[in-house]
């Protein structure tokens, strides 16, 4: 058995993750950024684990809505979404230190992804500050690092 993530470690992990999360965010239509981040809402304030086939479940409905709000097209803009989806899903996984690795690393995936659509600077101003808050947060899970 792994051992549990302390809550501040895994407070720091979910605020990098959402941090990475927002470029992309802002780029999918406005309900479905609303559902995903209800979404993400509710596995960071869930501490303990859902059964697996309820987060098959919440996968398989989330996806639907993602295809459904692209025209059930697939595409950059769709798989972006998609991306985004799985990445709001990540927290309800994430528990252990070896799942907070996880989760930040499958979070910088995001911004990348942003860039893909938009290279304003908006776009820029929110990615960067993203992956250093995600490489913080990297630096704090590393063992015997303390929070001060």
């Amino acid at each position: 058995m792994t051992e549990t993530l302390p809550r501040p470690l895994r407070r720091w992990t979910l605020i990098a993750a959402l941090a990475c999360a927002l470029p992309l965010l802002l780029l999918v239509p406005t309900w479905l950024g609303a559902v995903l981040l209800g979404a993400a809402v509710i596995a960071a304030w869930s501490d303990r684990r859902w059964p697996a086939w309820l987060r098959l479940m919440l996968t398989l409905m989330l996806g639907g809505l993602v295809l459904a709000a692209f025209g059930f097209r697939v595409g950059r803009d769709t798989s972006c979404a998609g991306l985004l989806a799985l990445l709001m899903l990540k927290p309800f996984e994430t528990h252990s230190r070896r799942d907070a690795y996880s989760l930040l690393g499958f979070s910088l995936f995001a911004p990348f992804a942003a860039f893909l659509q938009d290279q304003g600077p908006m776009t820029l101003s929110l990615s960067l500050p993203a992956v250093a808050l995600s490489l913080v947060a990297w630096a704090l899970l590393l063992p015997g690092a303390e929070m001060s």
